[in-house]
């Protein structure tokens, strides 16, 4: 039997928790993090839980639960579903039950489920999504439950036959991916846009700034990635991934496979 948290409270997975008022589920009003947890462990929590702390306070949301109190949680419900030693785990932040004008306690579910890190391969397939740009506002960094840009590119990588897939903001300048952060590099040099660019700031991203070489922050403009060395992804289920081709363009890997065999401890 698979178990799930609801806020504080393990029940069957299969047991309905949420209400149709939920006000994620109504309106799009929260957030998640996708986490994972290796050995008993979460490799990356210091940038999770700041993540989430600045997401609550960014949002004006109320919530009385001690971080340290999650953080036993998704442990526990690892063991509970037998994935303790590789999880992906999803903490679902919902803004209450209610209609646009209640005031109502912050909800939070956990999910976990056994995770297998895909094998590195040649390098990811990639493709350009053009069907919608992403607006670019105070929360854009946030990973926001209204996240349909993404769920229609997804879409779009299925039909395709695309691994992953470029998403614009509204400039035309590459910002990240489906499920991921872009970087690029150039002549030795790594970049990847500014979060005021309009894409999220994720986890891995924070800790490869925080203990990788130097990486410039620039925004990604119109044929950077089509004159770039090297391309790679960044998340905190999968780490770097390296890209082999996005559209008609190819790209070298030797430099991402270094960072990739620096990296890997994380995971081992």
């Amino acid at each position: 039997m698979r178990y799930v948290c609801f806020n504080g409270t393990f029940s069957a997975a299969g047991m309905p928790v949420i209400h149709a008022a939920n006000r994620s589920y109504r309106y799009g009003d929260g957030f998640f993090e996708t986490l994972r947890v290796h050995r008993s462990a979460i490799p990356l929590w210091k940038y999770h839980q700041a993540r989430i702390l600045k997401s609550i306070a960014q949002l004006g949301y109320t919530f009385a639960q001690d971080p340290e109190a999650l953080f036993n949680n998704i442990l526990h419900l690892c063991t509970l579903n037998n994935c303790a030693d590789s999880a992906r785990v999803r903490l679902s932040f919902s803004n209450g039950d209610g209609s646009l004008f209640d005031d109502a306690p912050l909800h939070y579910l956990i999910e976990a489920t056994a995770f297998t890190t895909p094998a590195a391969g040649n390098g990811l397939l990639l493709g350009r999504y053009d069907e919608l740009q992403k607006e670019v506002h105070a929360f854009s960094e946030l990973k926001l439950a209204s996240s349909f840009i993404y769920s229609r590119a997804a879409q779009t990588c299925r039909l395709r036959g695309w691994d992953d897939c470029i998403i614009e903001n509204t400039r035309h300048q590459a910002i990240e991916t489906v499920i991921s952060n872009l970087f690029w590099i150039k002549e030795g040099q790594l970049f990847t846009p500014p979060v005021s660019d309009g894409c999220v700031a994720g986890v891995f991203r924070a800790y490869l700034l925080d203990t990788g070489p130097h990486i410039a922050i620039q925004s990604c403009l119109p044929g950077t990635l089509e004159h770039a060395d090297e391309v790679f992804l960044t998340n905190a289920l999968r780490g770097i991934r390296k890209v082999q081709q996005i559209g008609d363009t190819g790209y070298k890997t030797a430099r991402t496979e270094l960072l990739l065999q620096q990296h890997t401890k994380l995971f081992s």
